[in-house]
């Protein structure tokens, strides 16, 4: 696996600067990711770094996780933005979300994930076209949202044993809710 800190393997001659695969950050309001892939390659014309293979991109408390990625960097190293295609998966203490592409702008915090997104936070599962996470504001919008609930079956009326059922039921159900919250993946 690539790590980071393999950045110091691009060093160049003395009088150029070394790419670092984009992957330093300073004080400007962007925040340090590190990044791990199975292959890194850098075009430090463009300013681009294409990451392949088992791609994880950690901010914070913020892991991001796709088959590929393309980092956009400053003059100064910094990571500004990245594009994350294929199995994104993204997790931040009791929130997750999944879809085909995400764009993370490492400047505002904001991630936006589209391709069949889904979003779950503690027991709430939704689906919509897009999911928007501010992660420095613990935030999550979905555009075109619908809830996906599950319900515990529910008893014929008048028969014999309708309380039990009830409570049965009842039962089933506490119990998937508390399944879900520890299910949850992070």
């Amino acid at each position: 696996m690539i790590h980071l800190a393999l950045a110091a393997i691009f060093a160049a001659s003395p009088a150029h600067r070394a790419p670092d695969a984009g992957v330093k950050s300073s004080m400007t309001g962007m925040r340090q990711l590190e990044i791990e892939a199975d292959h890194l390659h850098v075009e430090g014309k463009k300013q681009e770094t294409l990451w392949r293979g088992h791609v994880k991109v950690k901010r914070g408390t913020t892991n991001i996780t796709c088959d590929r990625m393309l980092s956009h960097y400053t003059e100064d190293q910094e990571v500004t933005r990245v594009e994350c295609h294929g199995n994104v998966q993204v997790f931040d203490q009791d929130k997750w979300a999944k879809g085909d592409r995400a764009d993370f702008d490492n400047v505002t915090g904001i991630l936006v994930v589209t391709g069949n997104p889904e979003a779950k936070q503690g027991g709430n599962h939704v689906r919509g076209t897009k999911v928007v996470f501010s992660v420095d504001q613990d935030t999550i919008e979905v555009d075109n949202a619908t809830a996906v609930l599950k319900k515990a079956p529910e008893a014929a009326p008048g028969s014999a044993s309708d309380s039990k059922k009830d409570k049965t039921a009842e039962s089933k159900s506490e119990k998937t809710s508390a399944s879900k919250k520890v299910a949850t993946p992070r």
